[in-house]
């Protein structure tokens, strides 16, 4: 069984020796010290990160485990585990869902994992309650390799699923039963879904990434919304990356990301965006994509 430890001071970081793993991997049930990691070229933008400041994910696919630290309100004390939401898994199965409500009107939070080859990453975003809302994201990748340049000099892609959660309210379905005449502004609120598609294209001879963000469904509400573009951006020497999220080249936002594996097999980053969708007035999403290479 493989767990992986995520955090804001690791999370994009490589380790000091070449192919260590920051998320420290354990495959035999026994926790494994891994050298001591150095800070990443590009660490995790705080935009990005926000509430969220560690995660312990264990994607056993009969048996997952994630436990978060940081996310403010989602039960005492910190760290807590979330339980496991199969329900609200992302349409193609590729991002486990877990949730968190400790009582029906304390804050019910939602969260999405992934890990595949050398990449991983999380997510979570509270529904709101008394007017606030709390979320952020983590991601590391560790061997990272860039590939060797082919005779087109072709670009490497990555695709899959994207998962978002929105400061919108999705359809409640998740949400415990309220007793008989609580009061609507006491209510809590569960995060609105974001389901899509994310493409990330990377230059390796030149160092440079860029992507989309596409087929993006408000999922609650059956609403298609915007792309988001994954700016241009130099990938540093340890595999990590971070720019801006843009719609039609205009600023809407943060990301970052890490490379991971041999011929950088896998790619794992998030992002967060505000004031992207129209008619969704201080709309604000954390966002995430855990891909594989696709060429």
């Amino acid at each position: 069984m493989k767990r992986f430890f995520l955090g804001v001071a690791m999370a994009a970081t490589l380790s000091a020796c070449s192919g260590g793993n920051p998320f420290l991997e354990d495959d035999d049930g026994d926790e494994v010290t891994d050298p001591v990691p150095v800070a990443p070229e590009s660490p995790i933008p705080a935009a990005v990160a926000s509430d969220l400041d560690a995660a312990e994910y264990i994607p056993d696919p009969n048996n997952p485990h994630l436990v978060i630290t940081g996310v403010a309100f989602n039960g005492t004390p910190l760290p807590v585990e979330y339980m496991r939401a199969a329900s609200l898994d992302s349409p193609g199965g590729q991002y486990q869902a877990f949730t968190r409500q400790p009582d029906a009107l304390n804050t019910h939070t939602t969260a999405y994992a992934r890990a595949v080859s050398d990449a991983q990453g999380v997510i979570a975003v509270s529904g709101g309650l008394d007017g606030y809302y709390n979320g952020g994201a983590t991601y590391s990748a560790s061997g990272y390799q860039a590939p060797t340049p082919n005779p087109q000099n072709a670009d490497v892609r990555y695709d899959g699923e994207y998962v978002g959660l929105m400061n919108y309210p999705d359809d409640g379905a998740a949400l415990l039963p309220v007793p008989a005449g609580t009061p609507s502004e006491l209510t809590p609120g569960q995060a609105a879904r974001v389901y899509g598609k994310a493409r990330i294209n990377a230059d390796f001879s030149t160092s440079r990434v860029k992507g989309t963000i596409y087929d993006r469904t408000y999922a609650a509400q059956g609403v298609p919304l915007e792309n988001l573009e994954i700016a241009p951006t130099d990938i540093q020497a340890d595999g990590s990356f971070a720019g801006k999220i843009t719609q039609a080249q205009e600023e809407k936002g943060d990301y970052g990301g890490a490379f991971g594996g041999s011929n950088a097999n896998s790619v794992a980053g998030a992002l967060f965006a505000k004031d992207h969708v129209q008619n969704l007035n201080k709309v604000e999403e954390f966002g995430l994509f855990v891909l594989e290479r696709s060429n």
